[in-house]
């Protein structure tokens, strides 16, 4: 959920730069590679894209 900053001509650097501190800190991204290639589908990829694309016609 983001934070919303109101920021006017009024707003000082200070109470900006204070705001701004008061923002979570970025997570570290997931690491996917560990989950390739763990779900058997049980259907050739390749394959199961022809047969959807032949539907369309």
């Amino acid at each position: 959920m983001a934070k919303i900053i109101e920021v006017n001509k009024l707003t000082s650097r200070n109470k900006l730069d204070e705001e701004l501190t008061k923002l979570p800190k970025k997570k570290a991204p997931i690491d996917l590679s560990k989950y390739f290639g763990k779900i058997d589908f049980g259907v050739d990829g390749l394959t199961y894209q022809l047969k959807t694309r032949d539907e369309w016609r």
